[in-house]
């Protein structure tokens, strides 16, 4: 049996998550072993190609999407440098993303954090992303003792 795809939860592509997976692994074996992003869009630029139609085709309009991304990388790596105990300032991110009303956006960590609704958002994602970490790297005995330490403190 060959390999199984599935789109992480979540994940808004339209097409199957099996015919994509398959694609890539064609092009990686194609590239020699190597997949890289920009070998995916250049064998997805004819129309029959699988991958086609999860692309924006349209300069302007992919110009544009090209920018909002740029600035959300910009948001997401922006730090501020905060007062330690021990003295020294340690940066940590400046904006989060919360939702609010049923729209998602940033909002500074500072304020986030002072809201017992946003910090409970921002410690239930952090909850995610170390289990998604986790998950990555179940496969090494070798960090069995940091997942025996978070299954503690997800059980305190």
């Amino acid at each position: 049996m060959g390999m199984v795809y599935q789109w992480k939860p979540g994940s808004v592509h339209r097409i199957d998550p099996q015919a994509a997976g398959e694609e890539m692994e064609r092009i990686r074996v194609r590239q020699n072993g190597r997949l890289e992003a920009v070998d995916v869009v250049r064998e997805s630029r004819d129309p029959e190609a699988p991958l086609h139609d999860e692309f924006e085709w349209d300069d302007a309009k992919a110009a544009d999407a090209h920018r909002v991304t740029q600035a959300m990388a910009m948001i997401r790596h922006i730090t501020v440098l905060t007062p330690k105990r021990s003295g020294e300032d340690a940066p940590i991110r400046a904006f989060v993303s919360v939702v609010r009303d049923t729209d998602r956006s940033y909002t500074s960590t500072a304020h986030a954090l002072s809201d017992a609704e946003l910090r409970q958002q921002v410690l239930d994602q952090a909850w995610r992303e170390l289990e998604a970490w986790r998950n990555r790297h179940a496969e090494l005995t070798e960090l069995a003792e940091i997942f025996a330490t978070i299954d503690q403190a997800r059980a305190a």
